[in-house]
């Protein structure tokens, strides 16, 4: 099974949305979650520190900072 997930504006019809969902062929379910603003930053800090992560596992040994092009990247 495959689940598809859909963020709405504030604006949207989320009954007559649901309603269309549930009516294409080959839906099985259908179920309506909000979200919190709260839960939004959390999501956000959580994408933060995977990309500190990242960038905290990258050996600076392996770039080549004889490049100028290098120099340029790693200055912004």
């Amino acid at each position: 099974m495959t689940q598809i997930v859909v963020t709405l504006d504030n604006s949207a019809d989320e009954n007559f949305l649901r309603r269309m969902i549930e009516n294409m062929k080959g839906v099985v379910k259908t179920s309506l979650t909000h979200t919190t603003h709260n839960e939004e930053k959390r999501n956000k800090s959580d994408f933060m520190e995977s990309l500190h992560a990242i960038k905290n596992s990258i050996d600076p040994s392996m770039i080549d900072m004889s490049d100028p092009r290098t120099k340029y990247i790693m200055s912004k």
